[in-house]
């Protein structure tokens, strides 16, 4: 029996699988778009967090399971399809009443991990390496624990909101608990160059769904030109993310890829937030300190991460530089944070202002990344 991946490039039924996940993360950020009184209600952005936040930890075990225990057989397609089947049904049910979507919520991704943990067990059964049989066993371990709780949690035992929470940190120890396997993971390391292409093309699955955020202001009997603004600067966090995957990360480490995992929920999170804002503010309908703030948070996810990611997994020069990077990616969060809180009047300079700083920032940042020299 094959044992290991031989072969690091993502296959179509992955592919196929993530187009699911990333139509799901598309339908939370629905959320985002109820606004009352020109802003973003608190509990409605903590909802799109932590769904997001259990969307993720689905899809990274799911990532990590074939990118460790790959096996192209009929018993594998047909446990990929049933999972797309239970995300598809997941994400119909979403609605802004996150308490009457808990039983549907907690059930499906309940089913979902339990799903890969009998995977992990099938694989374990027949592995001869105690390394790789060690990891396996303790993935399904965390599997198991964390959908048995999450499905308690739709029995009525206890007032809602304390069962929400214990929902919650299940998942929080799903995401703790590999940390405590760092040796077992690093003695039998990830297929680091396929867990770098998977990542990052989910994320380009994530840009698809904010360029469609940008037909939303998009209409040819009243064209917004504003509109070629919006896509500019998803342009500019395009270019800034994939010049450092292809030009910063030394893909061929050996690590067990716990940052970059982790390190993408922020990447995948400020990309949606800056790309769910955007369209809200050009049709008038958030202003002022919410959408300063909330570009600014997302900003500083998206490019603090992928400064992170490139310190993290770049060449030596990159990781003496993370303080740097993660300045220089904070003061760029920053900046435009502060110019869109002092341009709120006026759309077009503010749009203006923030695109050319982006493109800026995106042009300073191939340049550098070229100059590491990885």
């Amino acid at each position: 029996m094959k044992q290991l991946r031989e072969h690091s490039e993502v296959t179509n039924l992955e592919l196929f699988y993530d187009l699911i996940f990333a139509y799901a993360i598309s339908r939370i950020t629905t959320v985002l778009h109820l606004v009352h009184h020109e802003t973003i209600p608190v509990l409605y952005l903590i909802e799109f967090a932590v769904m997001v936040f259990m969307f993720w930890t689905v899809w990274t075990y799911q990532t990590v399971l074939v990118n460790r225990f790959f096996q192209e057989n009929v018993q594998h397609s047909v446990f990929m399809l049933f999972d797309m089947f239970v995300v598809i049904v997941l994400s119909q049910s979403l609605t802004p009443n996150f308490e009457s979507t808990h039983p549907t919520f907690a059930g499906s991704t309940s089913i979902l991990l339990f799903s890969i943990a009998v995977q992990y067990w099938i694989r374990g059964r027949h592995l001869t390496d105690k390394r790789q049989t060690k990891v396996a066993h303790g993935l399904m371990i965390v599997l198991l624990i964390t959908s048995v709780i999450g499905a308690l949690t739709i029995i009525p035992w206890a007032p809602y909101r304390i069962r929400v929470v214990v929902y919650a940190l299940s998942m929080v120890f799903a995401n703790i608990a590999p940390i405590f396997m760092k040796q077992s993971l690093t003695a039998f390391p990830a297929m680091f160059e396929h867990l770098t292409e998977r990542y990052s093309l989910f994320t380009l699955l994530l840009f698809g769904e904010a360029i469609i955020a940008v037909t939303e202001i998009v209409d040819v009997h009243h064209f917004n030109w504003l509109s070629i603004l919006f896509f500019l600067t998803i342009v500019a966090l395009f270019w800034a993310y994939f010049t450092v995957y292809q030009r910063g990360i030394d893909r061929h480490k050996r690590t067990a890829g716990i940052a970059l995992i982790n390190i993408h929920y922020f990447v995948f999170v400020g990309l949606d937030l800056v790309a769910a804002v955007m369209p809200l503010y050009l049709k008038h309908e958030l202003i002022g300190w919410q959408f300063a703030l909330l570009m600014g948070i997302g900003l500083w996810f998206f490019l603090g991460g992928t400064a992170t990611i490139l310190a993290t997994y770049g060449s030596k020069t990159s990781n003496h530089q993370w303080g740097y990077l993660l300045t220089v990616a904070t003061l760029e969060a920053a900046v435009v944070g502060i110019l869109v809180w002092l341009l709120n009047g006026n759309q077009a300079i503010t749009m203006i202002a923030v695109t050319a700083v982006l493109l800026g920032m995106s042009w300073w940042w191939a340049r550098t990344v070229q100059n590491l020299h990885v």
